[in-house]
């Protein structure tokens, strides 16, 4: 290997190969080169790129790619067949069902068994339905949050709206109707929100209830 050769496939993301081409002579009449591209991990020679996070990185990278050459797939036929040929998480996803499949069945080859898997496609239909799972809790969840959002903003207007109302149709005679409403049909929660009022406090319940009479007879105003 030229030392071009070796800088470039250590210091970028592609490497090359070339044939020397003797036709009609000895002498070498042309050169054919033919491009790769370089799945190995660019390592700079002043270990600049020693960053903790990119470590990590490269060893999850690392981890899944040595959980292939287990099933003795080589470097070459991993960079050239897989890497190259197909998506990242489609080969993940193609990886973990494999192995899940090895752990219930006995397969001799386990390398062309993955590589078929790939090629013909033979988790794609479950790996697809695994991402619309995926896909649907997203949407539910975005759901979700977009509808507590909506009620959080309902609350704070209805608040604001009824301290409006206080402050206009508010009288101790409208308390004290309320106090005694709730006599009639809760005798339990009349005896709480009574004894705190009497005591000169207006408790949650009864804050409650007024918010609620208030809007009822004055919101639309």
């Amino acid at each position: 290997m030229l030392k071009a050769q070796e800088d470039i496939e250590k210091h970028t993301d592609i490497r090359f190969t070339f044939e020397e081409i003797s036709e009609f002579s000895r002498s070498v009449e042309k050169l054919v080169f033919t491009i790769h591209k370089n799945k190995k991990t660019v390592i700079e020679s002043n270990n600049t790129n020693n960053d903790p996070e990119n470590e990590n990185e490269n060893a999850h990278e690392n981890k899944w790619h040595d959980e292939i050459k287990s099933f003795g797939v080589s470097q070459s036929v991993l960079e050239n067949q897989i890497l190259e040929a197909f998506e990242e998480e489609f080969i993940k996803q193609t990886l973990k069902f494999c192995k899940d499949y090895f752990k219930t069945t006995s397969v001799k080859q386990k390398s062309g068994f993955f590589l078929k898997a790939l090629q013909n496609g033979y988790y794609k239909q479950e790996i697809e339905n695994q991402s619309k799972k995926i896909q649907k809790k997203k949407n539910i969840g975005q759901q979700e949050s977009e509808q507590t959002e909506l009620e959080k903003q309902k609350n704070i207007a209805k608040k604001q709206r009824a301290e409006e109302l206080r402050a206009q149709f508010l009288t101790p005679e409208l308390i004290e109707e309320i106090i005694q409403k709730q006599k009639e049909t809760n005798l339990f929660m009349y005896n709480v929100i009574n004894k705190s009022y009497q005591q000169g406090i207006v408790n949650p319940f009864l804050e409650g209830l007024i918010d609620k009479k208030l809007l009822e007879e004055f919101g639309s105003k």
